[in-house]
């Protein structure tokens, strides 16, 4: 960059003779060096300032200095400079009474047209070729309600997102009666390159506010109130692939998104979207399901034609959940709540995949392959495991990695519901079956048919429905209460318990039968204390998680907290250290969780483990965990019952059993 500074001395300024012969004498030196020259006024800044096309713009008086200067700082450029202050010398700063008279003549003119300019009720804007703005009349600025100083020599999309004049430029084609967004308001533009000698050199637009047109008031308030009360979320595209408008609903969604989000390329901000797909093939895509930023929503995109000209694209979308609550008031009739079912299949989508559950150990590996295995299958899927360890998230990767991803996932907790109305929850009644019953309702199975319904605790479910579920799992049909004819159904079931279901069979509480039916494929879910290699990894994602819920920034834990969480014993499991993480979190003043955020209990397991006893909130546990543990260590310590029982005290046989009772498994 280079510049040099210089005084005007003709005593009317640079007016407008002077500035037509300086942006003449500018564009010849352009051509003998191949330098554009730029120019700007007191208080200088670190950037070169406007076009000479702009010259006039500073309204430069007699005695102030101007900056004159290139982007290139090398010979050319410093050439073309002095050339230019060398002109400005000889030429301007030495005038005489004849041009003065002619300078009065022109400088009358120029105030009659720059007062017709203002008094127009029309806005009125130029530009250079470097797109920044050079002339801008009263009403234009009132409309985009900023100050003369404050846009001029500042680039038009800068100031206009929704500006079109730097394509116009480029075309060199005309537009008139085009439809602009600008300030929240719809204007009616006309453009137009400038040239000289068949050259382009800028561009200038014409545009009116359109309620102040006859006529149209009334309707451009109507529609601006259309777009504003609006629930749902509406963007419109223009035909360059620009975002020329959004509406509140858009605003209050996606605050993130939407920030100076106009005038910005659909290609630049999401070029794999729906909307640059609608915009490429000129075609409706309709209720697509996707999500935006953490906000699933439902899309219709349609393509924009006046009178068979394609101008652009316009987005309505409305949140999933807001479907969700309407859905919920319609269940009045039979057919009301057929579509409601409809909807619910259609709408509901589901997050959960492989690659969201977290963990690199071994354990949690091999039952990933399980259930990549168990998604290509349709057999019914037995989950166990201890309360906490993810059997709901497991069952959903399942699903959503199945055939049956598009189709409902329907959670059934066992134990949650009351015995008198499990049935009539899993199987639906007919209006009038029993008192109160004064419309038919579907149950949870055939929400669920072509999909896949996931039964909880399934080891609380009273034997008399072991009974009937056993029957659905046999012949494939539910009867209703009050049904008169049972009703096929294709359903994918999925079963979970935290209880020991071969303890249950001996004690008649679990039919032998049925446990046969649904452990035809089994997963097995390791404990986090099987897993602790994984706690670094889940503290991770927890902290990323809950940021955004809590509004915080947390960086992430101290390795002394990371040194407690291994020493822990989790008996509930990966739920238990999401919570304890969430309450860290609240606690946490700094960027990183300490100690002091962590509950009193886990800091007194550093100073109590080298105890034989670890207690756990002051709390001795059950022997058999103190014997789980031992047996474990001595399992991972010498990878053999003999040696292990050797080395207790026992017999490899004895070390076998424990084993295989407390599940314990170790690599060889």
């Amino acid at each position: 960059m280079y510049s040099k500074e210089i005084f005007i001395k003709d005593s009317n300024g640079l007016h407008t003779r002077v500035s037509a012969m300086l942006v003449n004498k500018a564009s010849l030196i352009k051509s003998k060096y191949n330098v554009n020259l730029y120019v700007q006024k007191k208080p200088y800044t670190d950037w070169l300032g406007i076009s000479m096309l702009a010259l006039l713009s500073l309204r430069v008086q007699v005695n102030e200095s101007i900056l004159i200067g290139c982007k290139e700082n090398n010979e050319n450029g410093r050439q073309a400079t002095q050339e230019l202050i060398n002109y400005i010398e000889k030429y301007i700063n030495e005038s005489s009474p004849l041009m003065n008279q002619i300078d009065a003549f022109i400088e009358e003119s120029k105030i009659a047209n720059d007062q017709i300019l203002e008094n127009v009720p029309i806005g009125v804007l130029v530009i250079d070729l470097d797109n920044n703005i050079i002339s801008i009349n009263e009403y234009a600025l009132n409309l985009i309600e900023k100050s003369y100083n404050e846009v001029i020599g500042k680039n038009v999309n800068e100031i206009i997102p929704t500006s079109e004049l730097p394509q116009i430029m480029e075309s060199k084609v005309r537009q008139f009666g085009q439809i602009q967004h600008v300030n929240n308001k719809i204007t009616m533009a006309n453009r137009s390159p400038i040239f000289t000698n068949n050259k382009v050199i800028g561009a200038v637009s014409v545009f009116q506010d359109v309620s102040e047109l006859v006529g149209m008031k009334e309707l451009n308030e109507k529609l601006n109130k259309i777009l504003e009360t609006s629930s749902d979320i509406i963007c419109f595209v223009d035909e360059y692939g620009k975002i020329s408008y959004v509406n509140p609903a858009y605003r209050k969604h996606f605050a993130n998104a939407s920030e100076n989000i106009l005038g910005k390329s659909i290609f630049t901000i999401s070029p794999q979207g729906y909307r640059v797909k609608a915009y490429k093939n000129r075609k409706k895509i309709e209720n697509v399901l996707h999500t935006k930023e953490g906000i699933d929503i439902i899309t219709t995109i349609d393509p924009l034609f006046i009178d068979g000209e394609f101008k652009g694209v316009i987005s309505t979308s409305k949140p999933v959940n807001e479907i969700r609550e309407i859905l919920n008031q319609l269940r009045k009739s039979e057919e009301e709540l057929n579509y409601y079912k409809e909807e619910l299949i259609r709408h509901t989508t589901l997050k959960s995949s492989f690659k969201d559950i977290i963990g690199a150990s071994r354990s949690l590996k091999d039952i990933l392959y399980m259930c990549d295995k168990a998604s290509n299958s349709t057999s019914t899927v037995l989950i166990r495991g201890e309360s906490g360890t993810g059997k709901e998230l497991i069952a959903k990767a399942i699903h959503s990695n199945s055939d049956r991803k598009n189709n409902a996932f329907v959670r059934v907790n066992c134990a949650a519901i009351p015995e008198n109305l499990l049935e009539s929850e899993l199987f639906g009644y007919e209006k009038g079956a029993f008192t109160g019953a004064i419309k038919s309702k579907p149950g949870k199975f055939a929400i669920a048919d072509k999909g896949t319904i996931f039964l909880d605790e399934i080891g609380d479910m009273p034997v008399s429905m072991q009974v009937k579920l056993l029957r659905v799992l046999q012949e494939r049909e539910i009867e209703s209460l009050g049904g008169l004819q049972p009703q096929k159904i294709d359903v994918r079931v999925i079963a979970a318990t935290n209880k020991n279901l071969e303890e249950m069979i001996k004690d008649g509480t679990f039919r032998e039968d049925l446990y046969y039916r649904l452990n035809v494929l089994s997963l097995s879910l390791p404990a986090l204390r099987k897993r602790k290699e994984d706690i670094g990894l889940l503290v991770e994602h927890f902290i990323s998680k809950l940021n955004s819920k809590l509004g915080k920034d947390i960086k992430g834990m101290d390795n002394q907290c990371l040194i407690l969480l291994q020493e822990y014993s989790w008996p509930g499991n990966i739920r238990e250290l999401e919570n304890i993480i969430e309450r860290a979190m609240n606690l946490c003043d700094g960027d990183f969780i300490t100690s002091n955020d962590l509950p009193s209990y886990l800091n007194k397991i550093s100073s109590s483990s080298k105890s034989l006893i670890n207690l756990v909130g002051n709390e001795i546990l059950p022997f058999e965990e103190y014997e789980k543990q031992i047996i474990q260590l001595a399992m991972e310590k010498y990878k053999s019952f003999n040696k292990a029982g050797k080395a207790l005290g026992l017999t490899h046989r004895t070390v076998s059993l424990k084993c295989k009772k407390y599940e314990i498994s170790i690599e060889n």
